[in-house]
């Protein structure tokens, strides 16, 4: 059976688009498709009872709303939605493991700023051994003339 292809996915813009590029992706392979979303993305963040409710409430619309994406640009294509824990980077990395590739979107932060923002991306591409694609996105103040 062909891995997964695993998209991350926090309800940004940039999060959506690659969920449809994965979703093309999964069905030229012939592949399933897994949106995932990270709880609790930082490191430090303590939640009460309170907060994990909304997190887990939170996270269902964010995958909802990526599914409904997908299923609008390929029909065919198998979802599953899941939830895991963070960090996000950690997190992400470790569904890297079983993800061929993991696909996460990547702000137009622009090459200093990304850099110096130290991106989720940039920690999950430092640690995941497997394939990860960053589907590259850019507001029109960061494109370089």
């Amino acid at each position: 059976m062909e891995s997964p292809v695993v998209v991350g996915v926090d309800g940004s813009a940039e999060s959506l688009a690659a969920a449809e590029w994965g979703a093309r992706e999964a069905a030229r392979r012939g592949a399933g498709l897994r949106l995932l979303h990270v709880r609790g993305r930082h490191p430090r963040q303590a939640g009460t009872d309170i907060t994990r409710s909304a997190d887990h409430r939170l996270a269902l619309r964010v995958l909802r709303r990526a599914a409904d994406r997908v299923h609008a640009v390929r029909p065919d294509v198998h979802v599953q939605e899941a939830q895991v824990e963070g960090p996000a980077a950690a997190a992400l990395a470790r569904a890297a493991e079983a993800a061929d590739p993991l696909v996460l979107g990547s702000r137009g932060l622009g090459r200093v700023a990304g850099l110096l923002a130290g991106s989720i991306s940039l920690g999950v591409v430092a640690r995941a051994t497997r394939p990860v694609g960053l589907l590259y996105t850019s507001d029109a103040a960061d494109d370089i003339p």
